[in-house]
């Protein structure tokens, strides 16, 4: 077979240059620069966060709000930048023939901020503790085929994977789970999935301060191995309400708001003429905003139902209105930017409210006369749609999106919940819509997809779908797929099984932004990568 485990990764990884050395330009994170003398002299940022960061570790932070502060911290064996995978904590790989084993040098200059040692012994304590948790954590790709971590000799590991699998390099550079924690951090049990002792990694700041739902105080690592931080001290407050954090801009509480999970595009666009407070959108995007409808609801397991939806959401009105323009609209649930995503779909779900109505009508709904609402047997046409309140513009997207659906005569009622709120009725299957935007680079598209099979709300919505054990098959055979023209054939036909099963109503590709205090801090510097906040 040719193209023999993805040669595109192999050759990325050619040139191996060290994560903590990298120039300005390659840098794949956010860099607010100082403007001042008196800024430069200080060095300190404070920033606005929507939840809190309590028992803040690689793998306790599943609420997907902590990930972008993760980096501060802990740091990974290989680091990805948007183009190509670089050296972090090892210096270099190698692979077996077969694909199955991968040993990795680490380097040699590294400690963790507590002063302990980093070697092979950790990373084996570090991937035991995931390893612990392998049903949990069965989404990512790498970890459902990892059998075990050995160590080679004090600065070599090597991962033996009970089958090859092409994303494995890109699942070694995650945010979560799988990055470093010093074994002085450990549970006594070894389960770092569990309350951590500690949050100690090797990253360019310590975790010096911490006041629960208050705010974490991040210093400098004096000791750091790799280029020094641009901040001697990052002060994450606390501020789980929109309107709270835009205030506390305005006053000089804090210095920045950055990121879509916590800013609004309306609270964006209102400091358009500011003299003290800019907004910044990156070019890049991001992660696909999309709506998922769980086709094991009753009402929804009709998938003519499903199809009304989807001609019916007007993409460019919720856009241009509640985005302010920015986003692109999106043909599909993932980026064709990606890998293996470039591809032709067979279904046109482009907005036709003549068609919406046509596939309701065929399903029995009737509008009667006088009626706002379609009815089938005395029933009427309601559904809910959850979203998370503290999560970005999902308020506003969610009213225009039941305004276009009244038009057909569907009614969707808005129910906002808290994130965590949000993922215990997700796993329980308690929704009928609810918005689930995909993971983001560099888990997209293999972890978003191969997560359909087990641990993912994507996997509780699919349940009702006549095909899902073919879907789930051709899932399970790609991630064994070494060729990479087989991959490609594998994403066509599973992405167009999704789109056709009109379970996902994707509306645009999201892009980071930022709101900051220009008297503090110069610009701000977007990376590809969208999880990464502090230079």
């Amino acid at each position: 077979m040719k193209n023999k485990l993805l040669l595109t990764l192999l050759a990325l990884m050619l040139v191996f240059t060290g994560c903590g050395a990298q120039s300005k330009a390659q840098d794949e994170t956010v860099a607010p620069e100082s403007s001042s003398e008196e800024s430069k002299e200080s060095k300190e940022l404070t920033i606005a966060w929507s939840m809190d960061l309590s028992n803040f570790g690689p793998l306790t932070s599943e609420d997907g709000f902590s990930h972008d502060l993760l980096g501060l911290v802990y740091e990974p064996l290989l680091k990805y930048d948007g183009d190509k995978v670089k050296a972090c904590l090892a210096e270099s790989y190698k692979m077996s023939d077969d694909g199955k084993e991968y040993t990795f040098k680490l380097r040699e200059d590294v400690s963790f901020s507590d002063g302990s040692e980093f070697n092979a012994a950790v990373v084996k304590a570090n991937m035991d503790g995931v390893l612990l948790n392998k049903e949990r954590f069965s989404w990512m790709g790498t970890i459902s085929k990892l059998n075990s971590v050995e160590v080679v000799s004090d600065y070599e590991v090597k991962f033996i994977l009970d089958s090859p699998y092409y994303g494995t390099l890109y699942d070694l550079t995650s945010q979560f789970p799988m990055r470093m924690i010093s074994a002085n951090s450990f549970p006594d049990d070894g389960n770092t999935a569990t309350m951590l002792k500690s949050s100690i990694g090797t990253g360019k700041y310590i975790l010096s301060e911490s006041k629960k739902d208050q705010e974490y105080i991040f210093t400098a690592n004096e000791n750091y191995w790799g280029e020094k931080p641009e901040y001697d001290k990052v002060t994450v407050k606390i501020i789980p309400d929109h309107d709270s954090r835009i205030l506390a801009l305005q006053t000089g509480e804090i210095d920045m708001i950055f990121g879509s999970k916590h800013l609004s595009y309306e609270g964006l666009s209102q400091f358009d003429d500011s003299d003290k407070i800019q907004s910044a959108i990156s070019d890049s995007e991001s992660s696909t905003r999309s709506i998922l409808l769980n086709a094991n609801d009753d009402l929804l397991s009709d998938i003519n139902v499903r199809r009304a939806i989807q001609y019916a959401t007007n993409k460019k009105s919720i856009i241009d209105n509640v985005l302010m323009g920015a986003e692109n609209e999106s043909k599909s649930i993932l980026n064709p930017s990606l890998p293996y995503c470039d591809v032709t779909y067979e279904n046109d779900y482009s907005y036709n409210e003549a068609k919406a109505v046509e596939y309701l009508e065929k399903s029995g709904w009737i509008l009667e006369e006088g009626k706002v609402f379609r009815e089938k047997d005395g029933q009427k046409l309601t559904l809910n749609l959850m979203y998370v309140t503290t999560r970005g513009a999902e308020e506003d997207v969610s009213r225009i999106f039941a305004d276009q659906m009244k038009k057909i005569g569907i009614e969707v009622k808005l129910d906002g919940v808290e994130l965590m709120v949000w993922g215990s009725r997700g796993f329980e299957g308690d929704f009928q819509l609810t918005f689930n935007p995909t993971y983001g680079t560099p888990y997209d598209p293999h972890n978003y997809i191969s997560g359909m099979l087990s641990f993912s709300l994507d996997n509780i919505a699919q349940q009702g779908l006549e095909n899902k054990a073919e879907l789930d098959k051709m899932i399970a055979d790609m991630t064994m797929a070494t060729d990479e023209e087989e991959i490609q054939k594998y994403y066509t036909k599973i992405l167009n099984t999704l789109m056709d099963s009109g379970i996902y109503v994707p509306i645009s590709y999201e892009k980071q932004v930022a709101l900051f205090n220009k008297e503090k801090i110069k610009n701000i510097e977007f990376g590809k990568i969208a999880s990464e906040l502090i230079k």
